[in-house]
């Protein structure tokens, strides 16, 4: 029965991730007094995402370095040039609008790519390999891929990213490597799937509620919202194709789309209010609002492909 709701929940994300945002956004004057419990939540949906795995999982360096180190390349360069490209064409005029979408990718890769690789059957060792490499790398990186772009470099602390790491994604799959080896039994799973699932919906109503209390509604908020959403479809789209190229087992391809995909928003909203006025932040804001809900149908897509593939 448990497996039964979490399947359900599971493919009911489509519909619940659009519905978030709108609650979140009704919530935006009380629920951001609530942030203090986003580091326990994202505690234990990492815990739960990663129950199950053995440490033998984290043992195939021939699985996972050559996709690490191509991937890892490509948040680099190419996902910078696709930022570059975009909002050269829709944005002439809007400097700052551009600066907003060159800090999204040059953010880190988010957490969420580890969750939504667990929910869409991927490769959830790659995916904590990744955005722990990418995150180590960003205080370097992010700075000089500005510097490059926008012609301004800001500084991005690496202990605030590094302590995230370690309480958000470290600690928690250490800890579940541990309670699964002495304990491994798949009983609890289902039951797992649904404490992440219902995490991860709550940390979207809270960040939209916080994002909301700086981006009034207005007739800029939906063109910056559909440059942004193709954007960050074509960072999907590089993930997959990636995968493609390297011709990776379909856990991979599955993690490597959504970690090319989902970004670091509350990093990218650093460095936009490090260096550059506020109207640099609206995008970074509105780029949450379009990263979840086309995960979502990529979780839809892979599981329409997993079902072809059974039959």
């Amino acid at each position: 029965m448990i497996q039964q709701a979490d399947e359900a929940l599971a493919s009911a994300l489509i519909y619940l991730i659009p519905l978030s945002f709108p609650i979140g956004y009704l919530t935006r004057y009380f629920m951001p007094h609530y942030g203090w419990t986003a580091t326990p939540v994202l505690f234990a949906i990492m815990f739960c995402s990663t129950f199950g795995l053995t440490w033998q999982a984290f043992l195939h360096p021939q699985e996972h370095l050559y996709p690490l180190l191509l991937s890892l390349l490509i948040q680099l360069t190419v996902l910078p040039l696709i930022a570059l490209v975009v909002t050269h064409l829709f944005y002439p005029h809007h400097p700052l609008w551009r600066v907003g979408h060159l800090c999204v990718a040059a953010s880190p890769a988010a957490i969420s790519t580890i969750i939504w690789s667990r929910i869409s059957g991927g490769d959830v060792a790659l995916g904590i390999l990744a955005v722990g490499a990418h995150v180590l790398l960003i205080p370097i990186a992010a700075p000089l891929i500005l510097k490059l772009t926008v012609g301004k470099s800001v500084h991005v602390p690496l202990l605030p990213l590094a302590e995230r790491l370690f309480v958000a994604v470290l600690l928690p799959t250490l800890l579940a490597l541990t309670v699964y080896h002495l304990y491994p039994t798949d009983k609890a799973k289902p039951a797992m799937g649904i404490i992440a699932k219902i995490g991860m919906l709550y940390m979207i109503v809270l960040n939209t509620s916080v994002a909301a209390m700086s981006t009034p509604l207005n007739f800029q908020v939906p063109l910056v919202m559909g440059v942004m959403a193709i954007q960050v479809s074509l960072f999907y789209a590089t993930g997959s194709m990636t995968g493609r190229i390297l011709r990776l087992p379909p856990k991979s391809r599955i993690t490597l789309t959504y970690y090319l995909g989902m970004k670091n928003n509350g990093a990218a909203l650093v460095m936009a209010l490090a260096g550059f006025p506020p109207q640099a932040t609206l995008p970074v804001a509105l780029a949450i609002a379009c990263q979840q809900p086309i995960a979502s149908v990529i979780d839809r897509y892979w599981r329409y492909k997993h079902k072809e593939q059974l039959v």
